[in-house]
């Protein structure tokens, strides 16, 4: 479980933002800094997801689809919570997409960092 801590501890910032009011950033679809935050936080992530199972190394057949798909379901869980619960935050398709955009960036990035542990 400790080698998770740092996985665990990206969640809770992950939340702390997603439930704080944000900056007004222009909305300019997929291609606005907001975009490209929301995917780098969810490539961190699953990428420290990546760390903590090179740590602990049991890995299973598809613990790496596994732990995109819980990254990206997060991150539309994230968006409902925003919408649903804090009026001074909406729900974005374009941030759903980005969340999962990052969460394939980072799964992609850590089988070329950690190519032993993706076969």
């Amino acid at each position: 479980m400790k080698s998770y801590l740092p996985a665990m501890g990206w969640v809770v910032v992950i939340t702390y933002l997603s439930t704080t009011p944000g900056a007004n950033l222009p909305k300019i679809a997929l291609f606005s800094a907001d975009k490209f935050a929301h995917a780098g936080v969810y490539a961190t992530l699953v990428f420290l997801c990546w760390f903590g199972h090179r740590k602990r190394n049991d890995l299973g057949q598809y613990w790496g689809l596994t732990t995109f798909l819980a990254a990206a379901a997060y991150g539309a869980l994230m968006e409902w919570i925003q919408a649903t619960f804090f009026p001074y935050r909406t729900f974005e398709f374009d941030d759903m997409i980005a969340n999962t955009v990052g969460a394939a960036i980072g799964w992609a990035f850590g089988q070329w960092i950690f190519p032993k542990l993706s076969a």
